[in-house]
């Protein structure tokens, strides 16, 4: 008889393939319009942040924003608190997130939308909102011992009006008070009818 006791009988592997709520993330089955907007957000002596870009679908858009991170001279054990923060983990025995990375928009109508999901509230997640949403996705990261570097993308979903639009970000903990740029994204409710399923069905 074996020490160990067998393992359980898997659980069935659930066959349905409802798709993802649309207002959760960019639709991994189109081809964007991509919209050149590139805009530095924020430099220190060490942070950088900026907008790459912009990618319109159907019924929503996608902003690219690049973080970077450069040593600059620091020692290795400042250098090692900084990537911890530039990689967002919280300092060890901290509970106060106020001072992370935030980032919101002010759309052409004056509508105000930040990266706080409703659903933070305990909201249905799978229930359609009846306001913009924004999320952020990282793109995941990595560098060496000299520069850091990390990606995200922004959904805001449903398509914003036609006109300019305000990122406005703050990152406390890395010394970045609120700053704000007006990016030019032009018609995006012209360009959003350019976008293109990869499939037909």
């Amino acid at each position: 008889m074996s020490f160990f006791p067998p393992d359980p009988p898997m659980p069935e592997q659930d066959d349905d393939e409802s798709p993802q709520p649309r207002w959760w993330q960019a639709p991994e089955t189109e081809l964007p319009i991509l919209v050149a907007a590139p805009e530095i957000l924020a430099a220190t002596e060490h942070v950088a942040v900026a907008v790459a870009g912009v990618a319109v679908y159907s019924d929503g858009i996608e902003l690219r924003i690049e973080r970077r991170l450069r040593r600059n001279g620091l020692a290795l054990r400042e250098w090692n608190e900084l990537t911890g923060a530039f990689m967002e983990h919280m300092p060890y025995g901290s509970t106060d997130p106020g001072g992370r990375f935030r980032v919101g928009l002010v759309l052409a109508d004056g509508t105000k939308v930040t990266d706080a999901s409703p659903f933070f509230g305990g909201g249905d997640p799978m229930a359609e909102p009846d306001e913009y949403m924004l999320s952020r996705r990282e793109q995941g990261g990595g560098g060496d011992a000299h520069a850091y570097s990390t990606a995200d993308h922004l959904w805001l979903w449903p398509l914003p009006p036609d006109g300019s639009i305000d990122v406005v970000m703050q990152w406390p903990t890395l010394g970045i008070g609120e700053t704000r740029v007006r990016l030019d994204v032009g018609a995006v409710s012209e360009l959003s009818t350019r976008a293109r399923p990869f499939w037909a069905d």
